[in-house]
């Protein structure tokens, strides 16, 4: 089952948390993000699949937000909160989708975001995943940057991977790394994973010893680390 992302972008605290309980609720996989700066990339870092943004994000207006984000990503962007007015027609000429003005129903917003979600690629149809210093390109299963580097993984490691990446910010066990990629038990096949994530983090981390994205949680599996702030 294809789990759908939504960044909820406010430096709201409150408007937050009531966006992550009623998006939650409905099964959404839920970041936040708190700033401008933030919200850039996050929204363009080619995981989540829709942005609901308030109109102001931390002194930012959402129009200037749109503006830098649109080129750089094709996820949805619904702007919440404001007067129905100039503000919705900026936002929405700078590359917002959707306005919902203020005082809005949940309920409302959250069929807005269904129906964005209709229309927006999902998750299996992304082609590129922006980390900080580098990409990960799913098409063409290689790992690019910093700068000219570009790395072309094998096989297995993309698998092990692309398994990693789909489950971001989520405990994977051993075994059900060996379950899914290996298809049978983890018994004799632990080190063999132990020595794919090795490969894996030579290619990505920028210190293979300290990883940043590829993380052990001891005793247990990994941790794929996504989104970075």
């Amino acid at each position: 089952m294809i789990t759908n992302r939504v960044l909820v972008a406010s430096s709201n605290v409150e408007q937050r948390d009531e966006l992550r309980a009623a998006l939650g609720f409905e099964g959404h996989d839920v970041t936040e993000a708190a700033t401008g700066p933030q919200t850039v990339q996050k929204a363009c870092s080619g995981w989540n699949d829709v942005v609901v943004m308030d109109s102001v994000v931390d002194g930012i207006a959402a129009h200037e937000l749109c503006r830098t984000i649109r080129p750089q990503s094709k996820l949805g962007i619904i702007v919440c909160g404001g007067e129905l007015g100039k503000t919705a027609i900026d936002s929405l000429n700078a590359g917002a989708d959707d306005y919902v003005p203020a005082p809005f129903v949940p309920a409302e917003l959250l069929a807005r975001v269904r129906a964005l979600l209709r229309r927006v690629a999902r998750p299996s149809e992304k082609h590129q995943i922006i980390l900080q210093d580098r990409a990960i390109d799913l098409r063409s299963h290689r790992i690019k940057g910093p700068g000219d580097r570009d790395i072309r993984l094998t096989p297995k490691e993309f698998q092990v991977l692309e398994h990693l990446i789909s489950n971001a910010n989520k405990l994977l066990t051993h075994q059900t790394l060996t379950q899914s990629i290996w298809q049978r038990d983890a018994g004799g096949e632990i080190e063999y994973v132990r020595i794919v994530i090795k490969q894996l983090r030579r290619k990505l981390e920028q210190d293979p010893d300290n990883p940043r994205y590829i993380r052990t949680e001891r005793a247990a599996g990994y941790r794929f680390h996504l989104p970075l702030v």
